[in-house]
């Protein structure tokens, strides 16, 4: 009876996972395995067409790249029962983010236990189990042009009666929702994805299979919107596998007010159909069918999601209106500050211009702090520049009359004199509105005018000399401030003020300066943005494009050391490979090992970057050398953890 038992056991796990799992004698994998029959209620509801609108937990297994088009916190659980109390399962979880993309883990499995074991003479030996997990390690972005990209890491485990078997694999996935405003197209979706792109190599005892390639092509549109979305959608997908015959998947689901959905589909021959609900972040599905068609009978599956946290769009705003707000505040008090100081110091100088009798500049000072008076109501400072601008204006004026009176005395000729000092106090004026506002060349040249009119007038010439002085003063004040801001490091702001600086007409000897300048900061400008873009190629592990700005960058400072190290680095890992390490390597790679899992990070560092030395593109002890790096950088920023 036990022999039977034992018998009926292992023949209904070699239908349901031998004979789908393990390849033929030649050591390839098979067509089909267990993990090709999907999960999650509602894509097997829908036929397994499920390829181009994968946006739950389950886009783990379906297609990764549209991970990112999921907007919360999401975690979907997926249970079956099969033949024989077999129970197949999945759990996954995708964690979104606002700009690196989205993350996702998951787990997917089966297994059946209590398997008696009997030998040869049918004298019992216990019992044992038989179970295959897949735990995969997603990532997926949305890139320009409406498209969508994702990768899966995973990694098989099957135990078989006691033999075990662990491989290692790689799913690639597309998905293009592009814009059509016409009613036919507007909607569509289109994913591709590619199972085992490299395959998980199964080494059971003594036999190893590798698992096929596996092709799928599918589009998703809605026929039918209202005020909740579509209403009504239908998907498609084609699956063709390496040695696996061609196989079609259709479904459709029709949502009520966002709330109920009912599905139908057809899974290649198998018909399949299924129902959900949804009430806030709880999210429940169920189906009902044949997974294939070499089952006995159909099976219910459920699966049950959460979402949970903020979406991307409010994830999004709330950083934008934090940035704004953090920079609107900081721009606030800086000005603040600088209009302080600007007040307090022009009347510092308004004063002593006037004690000097400089009237024009007095006068050019005062109107400047009173040009706040609307934001500071009431401010003393202000109010007391009113009036010493009052005094300045008298003085100035009473100047100009003196010299103009001073001129008639010696002119015979009262009306011509009359007429110059009319046009002379309208140039003066002139003159003065343009030196309050800085416009030094059309005062120097309003006060030449009265030159040509007066060509011994003193007032002229005193302020003709005065605004050359202040020319001069403001171009080695903006060249100053430039040089002040390019020791900053804030080149562009350095550039922008030495443009400024060269539309004051300055000679030819101060534009040659300015020129050099401008070229010495634009090249600093160069160096640094191509720095950053290598040091962001790096962290995103784009080590060729890293190489290549890490390069320029040494174009304009060969010998800078930080960026010959950072090229090197990345070097390395664009060219590495997977070599095999033999000998004294080999021997020095597994002391590292050892010391990694002794917890001396530091110590494995050394051995494997002493190493490195020999090997320089070995991608075993590049990444060996990464893995120690970050294990040193977390420890760094959390010192208590163990």
């Amino acid at each position: 009876m036990k022999l039977i038992k034992l018998t009926n056991s292992v023949l209904l796990f070699m239908l349901i996972a031998v004979s789908s799992v393990f390849g033929e004698n030649d050591g390839s994998a098979g067509t089909h395995h267990n993990f090709s029959h999907g999960v999650g209620a509602r894509a097997l509801a829908l036929g397994n067409a499920y390829v181009a609108l994968p946006f739950d937990a389950t886009a783990i297994y379906w297609n990764p790249s549209g991970l990112d088009h999921i907007q919360y916190k999401s975690a979907t659980t997926f249970y079956t029962n099969w033949l024989g109390g077999t129970s197949y399962y999945f759990l996954g979880y995708v964690h979104p983010t606002i700009s690196i993309g989205s993350f996702g883990v998951g787990i997917m499995g089966y297994s059946i236990d209590g398997i008696e074991k009997t030998d040869d003479y049918n004298f019992p030996e216990g019992t044992s189990s038989v179970s295959e997990q897949m735990f995969l390690f997603s990532y997926g972005k949305q890139l320009p042009w409406n498209l969508s990209v994702g990768i899966n890491l995973k990694i098989q485990h099957q135990n078989l009666l006691g033999f075990g078997a662990t491989g290692v694999g790689t799913d690639v996935g597309v998905l293009y929702r592009p814009d059509f405003t016409h009613s036919l197209l507007s909607g569509l979706s289109v994913g591709v994805m590619i199972q085992n792109l490299v395959g998980p190599r199964l080494k059971a005892d003594v036999d190893t299979d590798v698992l096929p390639v596996n092709m799928k092509l599918g589009v998703a549109k809605p026929i039918l919107k209202n005020e909740w979305g579509p209403a009504l959608t239908v998907f498609f997908d084609i699956e063709q596998g390496q040695r696996a015959p061609f196989k079609y998947h259709a479904g459709t689901e029709y949502v009520f007010q966002n709330m109920a959905m009912l599905r139908v589909g057809m899974n290649n021959s198998q018909l399949s159909f299924g129902a959900g609900a949804k009430f806030e972040q709880f999210h429940l599905d169920y189906s009902y069918g044949k997974f294939a068609e070499h089952e006995l009978s159909a099976s219910h599956r459920i699966s049950f999601t959460v979402n949970f946290g903020k979406n991307k769009k409010d994830l999004i705003r709330i950083a934008e209106e934090r940035r704004l707000l953090e920079i609107r505040e900081k721009v606030d008090q800086e000005l603040y500050m600088e209009r302080q100081q600007k007040i307090a110091a022009a009347l510092e100088e308004g004063k002593a211009y006037l004690e000097a009798e400089d009237y024009a500049r007095a006068i050019r000072e005062f109107n400047f702090i009173i040009k706040f008076e609307g934001e500071l109501p009431g401010d003393l400072i202000v109010e007391e520049a009113k009036g010493q601008l009052k005094v300045a204006e008298q003085k100035s004026y009473d100047q100009l009359e003196q010299n103009i009176k001073e001129t008639q005395a010696r002119d015979a000729q009262e009306k011509r004199r009359s007429e110059e000092k009319f046009r002379l106090n309208q140039l003066h004026a002139q003159a003065l509105a343009y030196f309050e506002k800085e416009d030094y060349e059309r005062a120097i040249r309003e006060w030449k005018k009265m030159l040509e009119i007066s060509p011994d007038n003193p007032l002229a010439n005193e302020h003709i000399a005065k605004a050359e002085a202040d020319l001069e003063r403001k171009l080695l004040s903006l060249i100053n401030r430039a040089d002040q801001l390019a020791r900053q490091g804030n080149w562009y702001s350095a550039i922008r003020i030495l443009d400024s600086a060269r539309r004051l007409n300055p000679d030819e000897s101060k534009v040659r300066m300015i020129d050099q300048k401008v070229a010495q900061y634009d090249k600093r400008l160069n160096f640094d943005e191509l720095y950053q873009q290598g040091y962001r190629y790096y962290r995103m592990k784009d080590f060729q494009n890293a190489m290549n700005s890490f390069e320029k960058a040494l174009s304009y400072e060969p010998n800078n050391q930080k960026v010959s190290k950072a090229f090197f680095d990345a070097k390395a890992r664009a060219n590495a490979k997977k070599e095999t390490l033999v000998g004294e390597s080999r021997n020095e790679y597994m002391r590292g090992i050892r010391l990694f899992r002794e917890g001396k990070f530091e110590d494995a560092l050394t051995v494997w970057e002493e190493l490195q030395k020999t090997l320089p593109y070995n991608k075993y002890i590049l990444d060996s050398i990464d893995m120690a790096r970050e294990k040193l950088e977390q420890l760094n920023r959390s010192p208590r953890q163990p």
